[in-house]
């Protein structure tokens, strides 16, 4: 069994998952851990599996004929390492040094942690949100403005300076132990975005803590297969929230959160309609254009 194992889903993003790659061997060979890399090919046509193979021969390869999603390729990688911690981390992502010793320093000093994640940054250095509140505690802080009175911390001006427990963390970059993963199950394949969301939510249940941390740093482009939140209020977008609540809480967790979206999205597009009729601007189309989709979901009968 090696120290760290660094699963890696792609499809079609072979000028990210190359630099990807680069940086984690790279990093692995300064950090002093026996670390493997596998990686899953979801049938890309972009000669992704052929390149890593020709240009990173010790990578383990998985080729699927067809795109299986992120959770059930996530799964393959998964069942087919050996690694007593696993890295998930997303192909359009560049590790730096150091990370990986921090992140695995950091999990094995706590048996109570489910996962570490390593600060996120845009290619510009500024920080990335990772971590978030579970959807309907986000939904409700959203709703009545709990965040932007301070009531609430929903992490979206945390700089990240320093290690802080948090409710869950994105699976762009995320280390997890295997024990843990043997008691609280692989990744939901139910789930095509979001799977990180309904998994940190049963690690929780059972007890388990995550923690975002602030001496590693993972760069993340984010223009690989979309994976994580599409919107930061809404921890993935309505869908993917009705999905999880429907999953975690029920018809009645269901109608709740139907209720707060719509209640939430209505008296803000009337003044985003008021702001574009007053000054027509981008950031005033966008914002409709958000709250007549939530409105639309809120609407929709099931």
């Amino acid at each position: 069994m090696c120290d760290v194992s660094v699963v890696i889903v792609n499809y079609n993003t072979w000028h990210l998952l190359r630099d990807c790659l680069a940086s984690v061997l790279a990093d692995a060979a300064e950090s002093g851990l026996q670390v493997e890399v596998v990686v899953v090919d979801n049938g890309s046509t972009d000669g992704s599996p052929e390149r890593v193979a020709r240009h990173f021969p010790q990578v383990r390869l998985i080729r699927n004929a067809r795109n299986v999603g992120y959770a059930a390729g996530t799964n393959q990688g998964i069942r087919a390492s050996s690694g007593r911690n696993l890295l998930l981390l997303n192909s359009d992502t560049v590790v730096r040094p150091g990370a990986l010793r921090e992140m695995c320093a950091k999990l094995d000093a706590r048996q109570d942690l489910a996962g570490v994640a390593p600060k996120l940054t845009n290619p510009d250095g500024t920080v990335q949100q990772s971590c978030w509140l579970f959807p309907l505690r986000a939904l409700v802080v959203h709703v009545f403005g709990l965040g932007r009175l301070r009531l609430v911390d929903d992490y979206r001006s945390w700089d990240h300076r320093y290690d802080r427990e948090v409710p869950w963390v994105s699976s762009a970059a995320l280390m997890v132990p295997r024990r843990v993963l043997e008691r609280v199950g692989l990744l939901d394949e139910e789930f095509f975005y979001g799977v990180d969301t309904d998994w940190c939510h049963r690690a929780r249940r059972m007890g388990y803590r995550f923690l975002s941390l602030a001496s590693a740093e993972v760069v993340h482009y984010g223009r690989g297969s979309r994976q994580g939140p599409l919107d930061a209020p809404f921890a993935g977008g309505p869908h993917v929230q009705d999905r999880y609540v429907r999953k975690h809480y029920g018809s009645w967790g269901a109608a709740l959160f139907r209720g707060l979206l719509f209640f939430g999205a209505l008296p803000r597009l009337v003044a985003w309609e008021v702001r574009h009729r007053l000054r027509p601007d981008p950031l005033a189309d966008a914002r409709r254009a958000l709250y007549r989709r939530l409105l639309t979901h809120a609407l929709m009968r099931r």
